[in-house]
């Protein structure tokens, strides 16, 4: 009779043990998460992909433009020359390019998120190549840049492009101010012709 008595309490016993390491292991799982959470305001972090639509493959550059695997050389609109070295370009052309029915020509560059507090942990960002370079004062303008635009440029000739990690966070978004304030001066120049002609 006492056999039968412990048995439930060796079953208990065995039970209780099995929900503390149950327990344990959830604590030692959602810690981090939780933590990441106070961090960062959300569970997990975030990625941020754009893509290219039918990418060109590029084999390398010269000062009269992109080199497709195909054998095309491409020009930049905008550019009458590319520059002999660059990281930025390095990284714009290395995923491939994408040319646009209006032959504007995009890349994919990897943007660096450095601050430990930033919950994006992939940033890749599709950028025209042609305002990329001319933002970083890259290559050789065949249009002369609005003084408003001028005064925006990077002020880091070539950018701060860290190897292996990608285009500064900081810079970046001055990029896409810059790209905005550039598409308003050139809306703002046609808008003037068509009243001035």
């Amino acid at each position: 009779m006492s056999h039968s008595i412990l048995m439930p309490i060796e079953r208990k016993l065995k039970i209780a043990v099995l929900l503390f390491v149950v327990f344990i292991a959830g604590i030692v799982f959602a810690l981090p998460r939780l933590q990441f959470y106070q961090l960062m305001g959300r569970w997990f972090s975030v990625r941020i992909v754009d893509v290219l639509e039918a990418p060109q493959t590029v084999s390398g550059w010269s000062e009269d433009g992109l080199q497709l695997t195909d054998g095309r050389t491409i020009q930049l609109p905008g550019l009458q020359k590319l520059p002999t070295k660059s990281a930025a370009l390095n990284e714009a052309t290395k995923r491939g390019i994408e040319i646009a029915s209006d032959g504007r020509v995009f890349g994919l560059v990897r943007v660096h998120h450095w601050c430990g507090n930033d919950p994006v942990r992939e940033h890749i960002s599709r950028v025209n190549i042609a305002e990329l370079l001319k933002f970083l004062r890259e290559g050789e303008s065949s249009i002369t840049l609005s003084k408003e635009a001028m005064k925006c440029v990077s002020t880091n000739p070539g950018g701060q492009f860290l190897s292996g990690h990608g285009w500064d966070i900081g810079e970046y978004g001055d990029f896409q101010s810059w790209t905005k304030l550039a598409d308003a001066t050139k809306i703002a120049a046609v808008n003037s012709e068509k009243r001035n002609p």
